[in-house]
């Protein structure tokens, strides 16, 4: 018996998180994985989403050894993974759930059938579907691509200026729809196996998923799990699990709006651990690797989390975008001890434009607080900070 893997991100090392199983490794990649020299082979593919040559190689290893399981980490190669198994006769997600999980329109019909408060939506064919939707429920509306993540190329919609714009370089084909939703961002993440026994991370977005876009601090905290609140947020994932087909084990992570009149409107789910450094601050607040434990899971190897309840610190992920124009300064050193990683990805007197993802950014950290009312002081402290020593200047 052996296990198929399939990288992309050097944060994620199979080989020693899956070393226990005792099983031969077989990876397919697009990236240097950490310790390939402890795989059985390693096939490496220039590009995962180009052609089909990461399904090519997955096959030929399947018909050479006995494959107990197919163990994806990106949202990208989800739906791959399914197919190959269904080809092969692997168990693990189907192709029905990886494409609920993942396709955003497939997912809300889902969601919605169930009862679940989602905005209206609609799948986008051609241009008269955005411009009929807008008929039917008004402006602002959202426009993103049924299968992106990271809140890549997502557009926000305020009037017919600037649906006239979208449109004149799009014809929203392969996109949704959506109605504003005027609220808060959470998110709740965590990992659920087949006996049911599953760890809920709830968490609170900074400002808005789409401050990104207009150059504002970016990021998530960590929230205390116990209060009425974060039990409503927690409750409302295990609904949209419900209302999806199964997968076990599952690692999720919901985005979810509180409204002003106290409502939850579920924005999206999907089958995966966090992204971007979201998962380091889970793994501080915890002491647990959330992406570990996932992987582990979809090879069979039991962790127990049981005991896993509530955060030992409490930890904010903030991350500065790039904005249109060059970067003139950026501070190498920060004069907060409570900023446990501090990461510069900007280059001074770099030009840029402005950003399509979140993960688009000149400056990244986490912050540690004793509590949630520390950890907001921090937060906000250190993002008056940033926007003295950061300076922009036109291009």
């Amino acid at each position: 018996m052996a296990l198929l893997c399939l990288g992309r991100s050097i944060k994620i090392d199979f080989a020693s998180w899956l070393q226990e199983s005792g099983r031969d490794l077989y990876l397919i990649t697009s990236n240097v994985m950490p310790h390939q020299d402890r795989y059985r082979l390693v096939r490496s593919i220039d590009d995962m989403d180009a052609h089909g040559l990461a399904e090519l190689a997955a096959v030929e290893i399947g018909r050479s050894v006995t494959l107990q399981a197919v163990i994806p980490h990106s949202e990208y190669d989800l739906i791959r993974a399914a197919r190959i198994r269904r080809h092969l006769g692997i168990p693990g997600q189907s192709v029905e759930s990886a494409i609920a999980y993942r396709d955003k329109v497939t997912m809300k019909e889902y969601l919605r059938r169930a009862g679940l408060r989602v905005a209206n939506f609609a799948r986008l064919t051609s241009p008269l579907d955005a411009i009929h939707f807008v008929e039917q429920h008004g402006f602002p509306v959202v426009i993103k691509p049924v299968d992106a993540c990271g809140s890549k190329n997502v557009c926000l919609i305020e009037d017919h200026a600037a649906l006239a714009e979208f449109l004149r370089t799009s014809t929203g084909r392969d996109c949704m729809i959506e109605s504003f939703v005027d609220g808060r961002m959470y998110h709740v993440n965590g990992v659920l196996k087949e006996d049911g026994s599953v760890f809920f991370v709830p968490c609170a977005y900074i400002t808005t998923c789409l401050d990104f876009q207009s150059g504002g601090i970016f990021g998530d905290r960590a929230i205390d799990p116990r209060t009425p609140f974060s039990k409503r947020l927690i409750e409302c994932t295990k609904k949209a699990i419900a209302a999806l087909p199964p997968a076990f084990p599952l690692a999720f992570h919901a985005e979810i709006f509180h409204t002003k009149d106290d409502e939850l409107v579920l924005c999206e789910i999907a089958a995966r651990t966090p992204g971007s450094i979201t998962g380091e601050l889970i793994g501080y607040s915890y002491d647990i690797d959330i992406h570990r434990l996932w992987i582990r899971s979809l090879a069979g190897l039991d962790d127990d989390f049981s005991e896993i309840r509530t955060p030992h610190r409490y930890l904010a992920s903030v991350r500065i975008p790039v904005r249109e124009g060059r970067l003139k300064k950026l501070p190498t050193m920060i004069p907060f001890p409570w900023v446990s990683t501090y990461c510069l990805t900007g280059v001074v007197g770099k030009e840029y434009r402005r950003a399509t993802s979140y993960t688009d950014d000149v400056l990244s950290g986490l912050l540690v607080g004793s509590s949630e009312e520390q950890l907001k002081y921090r937060i906000d402290e250190f993002g008056a900070w940033v926007h003295d020593a950061i300076r922009w200047e036109a291009a």
